[in-house]
């Protein structure tokens, strides 16, 4: 008698799996097809076909790099200093371009309108920064919120709720010990002015603004002047940039008869290395202009021309060089 062929329980789910496998991998090859195809015939649309491999950009993580840890001393808290600059909207020059991040988070001088200069705060306690953010159903939802105390109960505090209370603002502050300042707040997404708590109790006699804004931008590297005083102005059809200890700022004017072009600077001192130079153009018909040198690195080697609305941040590299710091060029027609 012939014996029977006992069959193994699992061929049938083996099979079946192989078949899933199979068809998962043909439609995965045909997704990516249809993206390489799509950003073939629309370039514009390579930046939403990558998405669809992941849930961002693989360009931007790869920018972002890896994130290490970092000691305690990166991590203590109460690190904001007590000075902090608040530059009302109406403060802002409309007609001057606000300046935007370039890829190192760096801001460059917020455009000041003429007779316009920025006041401090200076508070009572550590100012407090806090930004949260929310993934919705749709999109992400953030909010900035900038606190600062200050003591007394003055004129001065009083007449800024009555007159400012829902105003906005743009906030400069830095970190105790540090020579870089940070900025929160631009002229189309200022920060405002939302709450106020004025005490006069047993407890104390203070007043807490709290700034806020909807926003998941959060606060860059302010590289720009803070503009405390009339910008200093270079002498007309002058070729080499004067640069002062006591000034950030310079007022590039009209020839004094015909255009010319600034091929130097002097004043430079090897303690001012790191230092922001910007320079804001009055000119028209006889503007000056600044080329690509060995004594200013401009981006892309472009020719900056200090017409009037214009203006350009340099870095302080050494005592004969300014580098342009890059996303700070205003460059009117």
């Amino acid at each position: 008698m012939k014996a029977k062929k006992i069959s193994n329980p699992f061929e049938g789910y083996q099979a079946s799996r192989r078949l899933q496998v199979r068809f998962f991998l043909s439609l995965m090859t045909l997704i990516a097809l249809v993206m390489v195809v799509g950003m073939i015939i629309d370039p514009d649309s390579a930046s939403f076909c990558m998405s669809g491999f992941g849930g961002t950009s693989l360009a931007s993580m790869m920018l972002i790099g890896d994130v290490g840890d970092v000691s305690d001393r990166q991590t203590h808290g109460s690190n904001i200093a007590y000075k902090v600059y608040l530059v009302e909207h109406s403060q802002i020059n409309p007609d001057v371009k606000f300046p935007k991040k370039n890829a190192n988070r760096e801001v460059g001088t917020v455009p000041m309108r003429n007779g316009q200069y920025m006041k401090y705060m200076e508070a009572h306690d550590i100012p407090t920064y806090n930004g949260t953010g929310e993934k919705g159903d749709i999109t992400t939802s953030g909010e900035n919120n900038f606190v600062i105390i200050m003591g007394g109960m003055r004129d001065q505090l009083l007449n800024f709720i009555e007159e400012h209370a829902g105003g906005k603002f743009v906030i400069i502050f830095k970190e105790v010990g540090e020579d870089q300042w940070y900025i929160i707040g631009e002229y189309d997404r200022p920060m405002i002015l939302q709450s106020f708590d004025a005490k006069n109790d047993k407890d104390g006699r203070y007043v807490t603004f709290t700034f806020k804004r909807t926003s998941i931008d959060q606060y860059n590297k302010y590289t720009g002047d803070i503009v405390r005083a009339p910008a200093t102005a270079h002498t007309a059809g002058q070729t080499t940039l004067a640069i002062k200890p006591e000034s950030n700022r310079y007022e590039i004017p009209n020839g004094a008869s015909a255009t010319y072009a600034i091929a130097n600077i002097s004043g430079v001192t090897a303690n001012d290395k790191g230092r922001y130079i910007t320079l804001e153009g009055t000119g028209t018909d006889k503007a000056a202009t600044i080329a690509d040198s060995t004594s200013f690195v401009l981006e892309d080697g472009a020719t900056w021309t200090a017409r009037a609305g214009s203006s350009i941040t340099l870095r302080v590299m050494d005592t004969t060089t300014l580098v342009e710091v890059p996303g700070t060029r205003v460059q009117t027609a």
